[in-house]
């Protein structure tokens, strides 16, 4: 009979205390030097983002959110940052432990960098309150419309010509 009433005030001092539920996002990677990680974000007007990069060894992160698809990763050979990258991010940190606390005036999506411009390879953790994508930049560029044309023009008159001799050798 006493281990009744111990589960029955176990029980409701359990329910006593609210069970919260707490939204983040987490993401580990183990990244080189010069290597870069992008995610993705839809963000709706006046809401507000934060993102923190932590890192395990000597690794010099950085962080950079755009309000536009970049198109390239903006770090060059010599692993050091393209200076461009400044101008098109809309917010950027370059401490140790990046941190970036956005909020949208737009209603868009936006886009995270992540780059290990030293110190590696290195372990990062990136915790964002918005659940994220991850983000490939495409590795084989777009056709160009113009090159295109002019190939199938080419094939097609190379076609046809072989097309017109074969048919003369036959008569």
């Amino acid at each position: 009979m006493n281990y009744k009433k111990l589960f029955l005030l176990g029980s409701i001092f359990l329910l006593s205390f609210p069970i919260t539920n707490i939204l983040a996002f987490t993401y580990v990677d183990n990244v080189k030097n010069g290597n870069y990680v992008f995610f993705l974000v839809d963000l709706d007007v006046d809401e507000n983002i934060e993102l923190n990069v932590t890192h395990v060894g000597s690794g010099n992160f950085t962080l950079f959110l755009f309000n536009k698809r970049p198109t390239n990763s903006y770090v060059r050979n010599d692993n050091t940052l393209n200076i461009k990258i400044f101008n098109d991010s809309v917010a950027y940190n370059l401490d140790d432990n990046p941190y970036i606390n956005y909020t949208a005036p737009v209603e868009k999506i936006y886009y995270i960098e992540i780059i290990l411009i030293s110190g590696g390879p290195d372990t990062f953790t990136l915790i964002c309150t918005q659940d994220l994508t991850r983000y490939y930049l495409p590795q084989i560029p777009g056709y160009q419309l113009p090159i295109f044309i002019f190939s199938l023009i080419f094939a097609l008159g190379l076609i046809i010509v072989l097309y017109k001799r074969k048919m003369k050798r036959i008569k």
